[in-house]
């Protein structure tokens, strides 16, 4: 390798390299929040999509079929990643089937669910 290929490929890592490391460490995208996203949408397309089936029309769960979902649980990022791959028995939602814009009111739709009450009881 001459000296002048070298200081190219020296100078191109360079230049390269920060680029490549700012892509890996730049922060997500901040979840949607609720005033930007619809509810009702999200509640109307949990029912369209199927989402219903398995967790319940209010995304209760169920012991059989799929878990409650929110509010809490997942943050919007992991969410998202989990209805686009999800790794057990539910069926996954590429963009094409389910839009980024209908996602973040399916998010907005769960996580405006109440928090489950512990029976009198329990506590």
């Amino acid at each position: 390798m001459t000296i002048t290929r070298a200081l190219i490929l020296v100078a191109a890592a360079a230049t390269i390299g920060p680029v490549m490391l700012a892509a890996q460490t730049s922060p997500q995208p901040a979840p949607p929040s609720a005033a930007a996203s619809s509810i009702e949408r999200g509640r109307v397309d949990f029912v369209k999509v199927g989402c219903a089936q398995c967790h319940g029309r209010e995304a209760q769960g169920s012991p059989t079929t799929g878990p409650r979902l929110g509010p809490g649980g997942l943050p919007y990022q992991a969410f998202s990643r989990y209805v686009r791959a999800p790794r057990l028995q539910m069926p996954p939602y590429s963009e094409k089937i389910l839009p980024d814009t209908q996602l973040a009111d399916l998010y907005a739709f769960v996580q405006s669910r109440p928090k489950p009450q512990t029976p009198p009881a329990l506590q």
